[in-house]
């Protein structure tokens, strides 16, 4: 259970809350896991860490994004 548990955490498709964790582990071993367990675990004594990324505008303009990068002074 937990060698498929760190192979479901080093995927691609990674869980995105602790909750999900909990879900995951009574849908596919039957077994009810405490939040407080698995907020535990799974950082600390497992060192992963449940990444989602940042939401983007859909309003940006991707030439001036661009543009900012090519000609922002260097940050020294």
């Amino acid at each position: 259970m937990l060698s498929q548990l760190i192979s479901k955490l080093e995927s691609p498709q990674r869980f995105s809350s602790y909750r999900q964790i909990v879900e995951w582990l009574e849908q596919e071993w039957h077994v009810q896991v405490k939040y407080k367990t698995v907020y535990s675990l799974v950082p600390y004594k497992l060192g992963a860490k449940l990444k989602v990324p940042r939401p983007i505008s859909s309003s940006q303009d991707e030439q001036a994004i661009n543009l900012f990068k090519k000609t922002s002074p260097l940050p020294w």
